[in-house]
């Protein structure tokens, strides 16, 4: 192993004022003395001026002849802490031929004296024309870690980069986390509600009860599309109806799943599916346009020119679009992306992606479209990636609306702190976030349960995030059965399945009652959504009235007829 430095001097710039929490030495890259922090690991480091992401100097690496060759600085760590890396980089060219490069982040931890290596961060498809890029991830001291070491890794070795801007500091532990969630959840999920009838009426025995019918927040499921118009399968659909707002086809409308043979496509199987759920006023995501990941992309396109590709996809988007218009609320377009280029590669285009986004939207304006990705907050892998991709197409004027968080928790050891960081992470890009995927994978029920509550409330409490959807929910229909919230031939609830059902029905779902007298205000929060207001009499319905209640408080007065014996009308302020 050998070394290379070269330095170009000029003046040297203060250190970062953070000195106290920042655990990098030479952070930012102003100081030109690299013996007590940078060390090269097989490579050239040069000190450049002459482009730099802030401050008045970079880190320039060269001359690089394995895939981990980058400069690398090792700091202590404390064993249950968790940690939060970043940097800037910037790539000074590519591989001979190629159009983009994956550039990752790897972590060194030793632990009981020996070094675990792990990927914190990738950031595939990186084009030349990005410039500076940041990359970022977190990491647990696990019991037994002294100190992490952390560097840039690229597995073509001709690519030289530029860094600036690192830092690693130890991510602060919240022990308030779950009554600062329900202070979150009481706050931007409710709004108020007052009742009134008017002063001077004479009237007595006059009760309002308050029913929510819809949620403006979605809980979902992924649903087979088969079993969703399937006579023998009426248990299964009407548990579908009753517990859940949206569905998700789990494989109908994917294209390989669609078309398996070239010109052979099966629109009826997702097509009653969508129409089955609407029927019960369910809404319906579009799972997925595209999907770029080598194995889930039709077999017989594989034998395509690029061009005659190009004209297979665009026709795939018409004839789906065509039938799917005003059905669907949204599009995951590139399934994947952030794990697939088998498009960019086969099309020869590296901004294929977001020209898919650009075909679905010119069809159909209105259709809600996503990016839908994987270890984005089950990892840090890459949860950096997709909001810097997100924020790439908005800036390209790309039609995105939102972002799709997969959320399949392997582990039953779910740190909150680590959570909220990497929701709060990706939240960076400015668009909505949905939990398109939720599975934890447990054999014990109850933490499985303990695990559901925890998880849920967090994702429910943050303001970027507008749905949860589990992807299946029953042991006999699911991807895998450790995921499985009901049992049996019953659709029986287990543990969290329990806690699933208490938290849509009871928790986080409004039903309030109350009588009231003429010239009082009874006021309330309820949870935002469609309502059917009750106003009975001594008990007796004598007045509904439908409304949606948004973030705008309702101030409704309670209007009788002159013999006070029924509601003349419904005034809302």
């Amino acid at each position: 192993m050998w070394c290379l430095f070269s330095i170009v001097l000029f003046p040297i710039l203060a250190e970062k004022t953070n000195a106290a929490t920042e655990l990098f030495q030479n952070a930012d890259f102003e100081s030109t003395s690299f013996s007590s922090n940078w060390v090269p690991i097989d490579c050239k480091l040069t000190s450049r001026t002459d482009d730099t992401y802030h401050g008045s100097r970079s880190l320039m690496v060269s001359n690089r002849h394995h895939p981990w060759s980058s400069p690398r600085q090792t700091f202590a760590v404390t064993p249950g802490k968790n940690y939060v890396v970043s940097m800037q980089f910037k790539l000074l060219n590519l591989p001979t031929g190629h159009a983009y490069a994956k550039v990752s982040m790897m972590l060194a931890l030793t632990v009981n004296g020996h070094p675990h290596y792990t990927v914190l961060a990738n950031m595939p498809l990186q084009q030349l024309k990005y410039g500076w890029t940041e990359i970022s991830g977190n990491f647990h001291a696990q019991n037994g870690a002294t100190t992490a070491a952390v560097y840039i890794q690229i597995q073509d070795t001709e690519v030289n980069f530029l860094l600036d801007a690192a830092s690693a500091v130890e991510l602060p532990h919240n022990s308030h986390w779950l009554s600062d969630a329900t202070h979150r959840i009481n706050t931007l999920r409710k709004a108020p509600v007052s009742f009134k009838l008017p002063q001077g009426v004479n009237v007595h025995g006059i009760s309002i009860e308050l029913v929510q019918k819809k949620r403006a927040f979605a809980f979902g499921t992924a649903v087979s599309a088969s079993y969703m118009t399937d006579q023998s399968q009426r248990t299964y659909q009407d548990f579908v109806y009753n517990n859940f707002e949206w569905a998700v086809l789990e494989n109908a409308l994917k294209w390989r799943q669609m078309e398996w043979t070239e010109n052979i496509i099966n629109y009826d199987r997702p097509m009653n599916a969508i129409a089955a759920l609407q029927s019960h006023g369910i809404k319906v995501r579009g799972h997925n346009m595209f999907w770029g990941v080598d194995q889930f992309v039709p077999q017989w396109l594989k034998a395509k020119s690029s061009s005659e590709l190009l004209a297979s996809m665009k026709n795939h988007v018409h004839e789906v679009i065509s039938r799917t218009t005003g059905k669907l609320e949204h599009w995951d377009v590139n399934n994947e992306n952030l794990h697939g280029d088998w498009y960019e590669r086969h099309t020869a285009d590296p901004d294929i992606t977001e020209k898919m986004f650009q075909w679905i939207h010119n069809q159909e304006p209105g259709v809600k479209l996503f990016l839908n990705d994987y270890q984005v907050i089950t990892s840090s892998a890459e949860t950096t990636a997709l909001k810097v991709q997100a924020a790439r197409f908005k800036k390209d004027g790309v039609p995105v609306y939102g972002l799709g968080l997969q959320g399949h928790f392997s582990s039953h050891t779910i740190d909150m702190d680590v959570l909220k960081y990497r929701l709060d992470k990706v939240a960076e890009s400015g668009l909505k976030l949905w939990i398109t995927e939720l599975t934890l994978s447990d054999t014990d029920n109850n933490r499985k349960a303990a695990n559901l509550e925890k998880v849920m409330t967090l994702l429910f409490s943050h303001a970027a995030v507008e749905g949860i959807l589990l992807w299946g929910f029953w042991d006999q229909k699911i991807w895998h059965k450790d995921n499985a919230l009901f049992t049996g031939t019953n659709i029986t609830a287990n543990a969290a399945g329990q806690k699933y059902l208490d938290l849509f029905h009871k928790t986080w779902k409004t039903y309030f009652t109350h009588n009231i007298q003429p010239g009082n205000t009874i006021q309330t929060h309820a949870f935002k959504g469609d309502y059917l207001l009750n106003i009975k009499k001594n008990g007796h319905l004598i007045h509904q009235e439908h409304f949606s209640l948004d973030s705008t408080a309702k101030d409704i007065i309670i209007n009788l007829t002159n013999d006070h014996q029924d509601v003349s009308h419904i005034s809302f302020g």
